[in-house]
C-alpha cells in the first residue's frame, strides 16, 4: 500500500467518523478495546475472532504510549492487515521500509499530523513533540509533503 492511498484512507476516515482520535474511531466501528497486563516489552496487538476486531493495550502504558499504540493498530485494521500477526514491542520499534509495520507506522503518523500545519512550529522537533509523534517514529513523517501544504497565511503562523 502506498504512502498516498494511506494518506486518503486517513483523510476518509476523519471525514467519515469525525474525529482524529483512535478511541472515537473504535467506538465508531465497534472495535472492541481491551487492557491487559502484557510485561515491559509488549505495547499492544490486534485480533479477530469472526467477525469481531479487539485491540489489546498493555495496562503498563502511559496514557500517550496507549494513543500511539492505538493508532498504529488501527493503521493495521484499516490497511486490511491481516490480524492475529504480531506484537508491537518497544524492542522492534525501528525503522522499516516495507511491510505491515511500516504501513502501520505511517499511518499512525499521518493520523497524529493530520491537521499539523507546518507553519504554526518552529522547528520540525516542535511538530513533533505537538503531534505526539513519538522521536522513534520521526522516519515516517513526509516532511516534504507537511511543509508543501503548510499554510503560511494562517493566523497561527509564526511566519
Amino acid at each position: 500500500m502506498s504512502r498516498n492511498t494511506i494518506r486518503l484512507d486517513v483523510e476518509r476516515l476523519i471525514k467519515q467518523t469525525g474525529s482524529t482520535d483512535p478511541f472515537e474511531i473504535f467506538d465508531y466501528m465497534n472495535v472492541i478495546v481491551q487492557y491487559d497486563e502484557l510485561g515491559k516489552d509488549i505495547l499492544g496487538y490486534t485480533l479477530r475472532y469472526k467477525d469481531v476486531i479487539i485491540i489489546v493495550l498493555n495496562s503498563r502504558l502511559s496514557e500517550s504510549e496507549k494513543y500511539i499504540t492505538a493508532c498504529h493498530e488501527l493503521g493495521h485494521v484499516i490497511c486490511g492487515h491481516s490480524l492475529n500477526a504480531e506484537f508491537l514491542r518497544r524492542s522492534n520499534l525501528t525503522y522499516v521500509r516495507q511491510g505491515n509495520e511500516y504501513e502501520a507506522n505511517v499511518f499512525m503518523v499521518e493520523l497524529l499530523t493530520y491537521k499539523a500545519n507546518a507553519a504554526e512550529f518552529a522547528n520540525e522537533d516542535q511538530l513533533l513533540y505537538d503531534c505526539g509523534v513519538p522521536k522513534w517514529a520521526e522516519r515516517y513523517i513526509d516532511w516534504s509533503y507537511l511543509k508543501a501544504r503548510a499554510d503560511f497565511n494562517s493566523s497561527s503562523s509564526i511566519y
